[in-house]
């Protein structure tokens, strides 16, 4: 049944990024079943890409899409272009209301609670017909009430906080965006296919890690679920290729049988996420290379017995080179490691140990003939995770233990990549930020060119440090998503325990854990 109007759905960033993303289509498909009329808007190298210009009188809504910290200017420089104000309170009764979602979003809702409407923080599927029927209200203000009585939603105006957050808890039973299809000339960057998303969260606990707080708890897809819908998927699509998606991917018990599925019976193409080690058999890697994928990512994340055991991801060297031989072994020229430098506490043995479990893989997959790429990369601390009260630690710090282990890896024959540490200290202030973090957004925003040193500019133009939001804080501190997200009554008091229990770790070496991890001794 049509509604009689239209919402806009902003991805701020390029169409071929918001085509290989799940959420958008997820968010496009199930609001127009709804009957609602979904147009889409795109930001390209910092221009407005949309199909016809706005019309506040149809448009209800701009629905804004944020995986990423970093896209809050581009959010802003996008709704500039729209006409709209960037400030919530600079808006009127005849413009359509600004709601955004996300991890970033849900993680820490903040920085964006002077520049948006609404924020939804968790999942769109359980409510999705109360944001559609709220949206039906006859004025901006009635729709604002309507929508602060939907679990989930944050309206700062109304100031209805804490939310609690939503997810969806049934996958089998939730709706699926079969229909994924790209308008001609658009290339998604992970190419052609349909993504089929195995689960959603995680349960391995990694106490850095945002994306298995904010999707908690795991659920797993059946597998009479996951075959109907890549069968139709494909047949929509007209695609060759399955793209699966999830955090933990054989977690689910029924990856191996989908998998095995996809490649034998259907003979399509497939390709899988980035894995842990520990799960890579060698029949797993047999199905993988059948599916045709020539690059495999692993992410032991550290080489150090230490660091592993304080994060909680007990991998060690010598199953990561387990994995790799048994990807080797099926035929799979390409391993891609994933590590992150900086840990709280990480010396120069645990430095030591990375860079020697990293020179042994690419060592190991150079020999055999095939292609070793690793990704070194800050830690950075973010919301709702053990280590939220980490500080980041410094550049030059970052820089110098980056470019070392880069060096050593190059002549070693690997083609090495990383995340810049002056765009890391970007992402954790924003990440990390409370509400001064808009004025720095908008001041960012409106800078001829989005950098790390123009964001620094623009926060003294803002008159707001960086200092806090970068730096390390007492445990005892609540940061402010812990004020406008309910969570379980136990969560604030386990979150404090992990940040005690790594400490406690490093400061031992390991000798406060009994966290057993093969090949480590001490």
């Amino acid at each position: 049944m049509a509604r009689g109007f239209a919402v806009l759905l902003l991805y701020p960033g390029p169409r071929s990024v918001a085509y290989s993303s799940l959420a958008f289509h997820l968010i496009r498909g199930l609001l127009s079943s709804l009957g609602v009329g979904v147009k889409t808007a795109f930001l390209e190298d910092g221009v407005l890409e949309a199909g016809q210009p706005l019309d506040p009188r149809e448009t209800r809504a701009v629905l804004v899409s944020l995986p990423y910290e970093i896209m809050y200017a581009d959010m802003v420089r996008a709704l500039e272009q729209l006409g709209l104000n960037p400030w919530a309170q600079g808006r009127g009764d005849g413009d359509p209301l600004v709601i955004a979602g996300g991890p970033a979003a849900t993680a820490n809702p903040a920085p964006l609670l002077d520049l948006v409407d609404a924020v939804l923080v968790g999942e769109l599927e359980p409510v999705a017909e109360g944001l559609v029927d709220a949206l039906q209200e006859p004025s901006r203000g009635a729709r604002l009430e309507a929508l602060s009585r939907l679990p989930g939603v944050l309206v700062p105006s109304l100031e209805n906080w804490p939310v609690r957050r939503v997810y969806v808890e049934d996958l089998d039973a939730a709706w699926y965006p079969l229909d994924q299809r790209a308008p001609p000339g658009v290339e998604p960057v992970w190419g052609r296919g349909f993504i089929l998303e195995t689960s959603r969260g995680c349960g391995r606990g990694c106490r850095f890690c945002m994306e298995g707080t904010v999707f908690r708890p795991r659920r797993d897809r059946s597998l009479e679920v996951l075959k109907h819908l890549l069968r139709e998927g494909v047949r929509v699509n007209r695609v060759g290729r399955a793209i699966f998606y999830s955090l933990v991917f054989f977690d689910n018990r029924a990856s191996d049988e989908i998998l095995r599925h996809a490649v034998e019976d259907l003979g399509l193409q497939a390709s899988v996420p980035s894995l842990r080690a520990e799960t890579l058999t060698e029949e797993r890697a047999r199905l993988i290379a059948r599916g045709g994928q020539r690059t495999v990512t692993i992410a032991p994340e550290t080489g150090s017995c230490t660091i592993a055991r304080a994060i909680l991801k007990p991998i060690g060297g010598d199953i990561t080179l387990w994995a790799v031989e048994n990807l080797l072994s099926q035929g799979i020229p390409g391993v891609k490691l994933y590590l992150i430098t900086g840990f709280p506490g990480e010396g120069e043995e645990d430095l030591a140990q990375t860079q020697d479990l990293a020179i042994r893989v690419v060592e190991r997959v150079r020999k055999a003939g095939g292609v070793a790429k690793v990704s070194i990369n800050p830690f950075m601390p973010k919301p709702v995770t053990g280590m939220q009260w980490a500080g980041l630690a410094p550049r030059r710090l970052l820089e110098e233990r980056i470019n070392r282990l880069s060096r050593a890896l190059r002549r070693a024959g690997a083609r090495v990549s990383g995340y810049d540490p002056r765009w890391a200290e970007v992402q954790v202030a924003l990440a990390r930020g409370g509400r001064e973090m808009a004025r720095v957004v908008v001041e960012w925003a409106r800078m001829p060119r989005q950098t790390p040193s123009s964001f620094r500019a623009a926060a003294r133009r803002a008159g707001v440090s960086l200092d806090w939001s970068l730096g390390e804080w007492p445990a005892d501190y609540t940061p402010p998503w812990h004020r406008l997200v309910e969570h379980p009554r136990a969560e604030l008091w386990r979150l404090r325990r992990d940040w005690m229990i790594y400490r406690r770790v490093v400061e031992s070496r390991g000798g406060a854990s009994r966290l057993r991890i093969p090949g480590c001794t001490a």
